[in-house]
């Protein structure tokens, strides 16, 4: 029993679990759009996009609402087993700061920071629980991509 229990409060302590928002890593595009509840929509195929080098296809798209919070998103799936890998999100300049909130408060602190001097772009990365990249450039949209790990 205080195994059980110590199991139970170690978990309630660790970070946020991996996976984004509705979604988790695995779900077909159906389960995807169901899980939305109508802000998801299978995309036709000529709207699709492959992704040959990562083996993944993006074939559902929609809007992701939170608060004041609003992004484009698109979901990719794995072409060898159909299930969920990646999610890549797109806001209005002015979203940057409460996405970056989001995930911090989620996933907490970034691992990797880095600023490219010529495009004044900063990027933010965490590699766990998931593989995480957010991009900031001043009065350009702010744009995510969230995968699962090994993606």
């Amino acid at each position: 029993m205080r195994a059980l229990f110590a199991t139970a409060l170690a978990l309630a302590a660790t970070p946020a679990a991996a996976h984004w928002e509705f979604t988790r890593w695995g779900m077909t595009e159906r389960e995807v759009i169901a899980a939305s509840r109508g802000a998801v929509r299978a995309l036709p195929r000529e709207e699709r996009r492959l992704v040959p080098a990562a083996r993944m296809e993006y074939r559902a798209a929609g809007e992701f609402r939170s608060g004041s919070l609003r992004l484009a998103v698109a979901f990719a799936f794995d072409m060898r087993n159909g299930g969920l890998v990646c999610v890549s999100a797109q806001g209005a300049p002015e979203q940057a700061a409460a996405l970056r909130a989001r995930l911090e408060r989620q996933f907490g602190r970034p691992q990797e920071r880095g600023q490219d001097p010529a495009s004044a772009t900063e990027t933010l990365g965490w590699s766990r629980p998931d593989e995480i990249d957010l991009q900031v450039t001043a009065g350009r949209p702010v744009t995510l991509l969230h995968c699962a790990r090994g993606v």
